[in-house]
């Protein structure tokens, strides 16, 4: 039941933009067996040679690539520099053929065909891979300025002069091996009721940062809680009540932002606790100050929107597996191994609410996770809300439905929400050393739930708009 006090504005946007592209260069240097290493640049002999970048591939690679490969980034390199981007055109390339990148990950599948495609979607058309190979063939040649198509520069996704930035109270401490858990309480600067409409976490030191809950605290539950420092020792959840969830980042995450005429309401008089994870290095001291912005509206918006977490903290039920083992448990050395958790969504919810967002969350292990809804007890009425194969801990994206509101899938009292949940304890997998690290341990064992780094979850965050009531009125 108390997945339905979690409160989010808004999707965490993946990098990236466009309609339907599929195409960001991967984070391998080149080579310098790279073909493109002596590519053409400008000059007379240039403009025999195409596709170029300024007369071809500039506008499709920042309009799918732009807003992560932009100087500041988080990526590599820059598709906005003609050079850079040539240099690491066949990186790019393989990349995308090899389906590592752009980091998006939703897909229509044999199991899953979402009702609605997902917003900023940069997944490339066959025939866009096959200009990108063409401009690789033929060494990845620059081209003239002169005769540059009109590009639209991207930039870093993030909040335009956000009415309030909040920070922890005092720099954190983070050392030892253990994963922390640290609630910051922040005092509310407003004097009447106010709503958000975007908020973006600030990390701010990404060495250690794992990821970041912001919970409301209306009755400011968290100053009997909170040390001097305005901090205390916490679990996954604030360890408050009332309380619900406003927002969240995870690596790879953009600011948050609500749907048109939605927020997230929020009271004078309260708090904010700002839930870090921090994951030590093991060997160095770090300090933490992460701040929080936000975008705010004093006038009441026709809608709410809450996310209804399917976890097992939250009432989901681990299912069976096909050997009748009951318990979440990833053997050692399994490549492939699944598990299921149900939640039941309680039958006194007396809406019909819109799905806008999902949200996939597992760790290292993490490689596919397909979400559906049971529709009441019909066990052949199912909608899929996503399918996300090829799931990576490092961008842990929101995906935000491209639909107007009547065109959202649904969630009403009486409904199931299955998450089935696929991971690599292998060797194989390319983040075992990561994980291994995280456990403290030298080769793959059996890995249970938890919410450490170095243990698993499967837990899907489903966004949804309400009417304009506080979900904790209903409980």
């Amino acid at each position: 039941m108390r997945g339905w006090t979690a409160l989010l504005a808004v999707a965490l946007v993946a990098c990236g933009g466009g309609d339907k592209g599929k195409g960001e260069a991967s984070s391998t240097s080149p080579t310098s067996s790279n073909p493109t290493s002596s590519n053409p640049t400008t000059g007379p002999t240039s403009s025999a040679v195409r596709p170029t970048y300024y007369g071809d591939v500039a506008p499709l690679l920042v309009e799918r690539c732009g807003s992560c490969h932009v100087e500041g980034g988080i990526a590599p390199f820059s598709v906005h520099d003609a050079d850079a981007a040539s240099s690491w055109a066949a990186a790019s390339l393989a990349a995308i053929e090899a389906g590592t990148m752009p980091p998006f990950f939703a897909e229509t599948t044999e199991d899953c065909e979402p009702v609605a495609p997902f917003v900023d979607d940069p997944t490339l058309s066959a025939s866009e891979v096959d200009l990108l190979r063409e401009w690789v063939d033929a060494g990845a040649p620059v081209g003239n300025p002169a005769m540059a198509i009109p590009v639209t520069p991207k930039v870093l996704d993030h909040l335009e002069d956000p009415e309030e930035v909040l920070a922890l109270q005092e720099p954190f401490t983070v050392d030892g091996t253990q994963d922390i858990y640290q609630c910051f309480r922040i005092p509310l600067p407003i004097d009447e009721d106010a709503w958000v409409t975007g908020l973006e976490v600030l990390p701010d030191n990404d060495l250690v940062v794992h990821h970041v809950l912001v919970w409301s605290d209306p009755d400011d539950e968290s100053a009997g809680k909170a040390g001097p420092d305005g901090s205390y020792r916490c679990s996954g959840e604030p360890d408050i009540w009332p309380t619900e969830l406003v927002a969240a980042w995870t690596p790879g995450g953009s600011p948050m932002r609500t749907p048109e005429g939605s927020g997230t309401p929020l009271h004078p008089g309260g708090s904010l606790v700002v839930n870090v994870h921090y994951h030590p290095t093991g060997t160095t001291t770090e300090l933490d100050q992460t701040q929080v912005a936000l975008d705010l509206t004093y006038d009441q918006p026709a809608n709410y929107v809450t996310w209804y977490l399917v976890d097992i903290p939250f009432g989901a039920q681990v299912q069976p597996s096909a050997s009748g083992e009951s318990d979440f448990l990833i053997p050692g050395g399994a490549s492939a191994h699944e598990e299921t958790v149900s939640l039941y969504v309680p039958d006194y919810i007396p809406f019909t609410l819109p799905v806008f967002a999902i949200t996939p969350h597992m760790h290292y292990l993490g490689t596919d996770m397909l979400v559906t809804v049971r529709k009441g007890s019909d066990p052949d009425d199912e909608t899929c809300l996503i399918h996300t194969p090829g799931y990576r801990f490092d961008f842990q994206t929101s995906y935000v439905y491209d639909a107007d509101r009547e065109d959202l899938p649904t969630i009403s009292g009486g409904d199931t929400v299955d998450v089935r949940c696929t991971y690599d304890n292998s060797m194989a997998n390319p983040y075992i050393d990561a994980q291994l690290e995280a456990a403290g341990v030298s080769d793959p064992e059996a890995v249970g739930w938890g919410e450490d780094t170095g243990s698993e979850m499967c837990m899907a965050m489903v966004g949804l708009i309400l009417p304009p009531i506080e979900i904790t009125d209903l409980l």
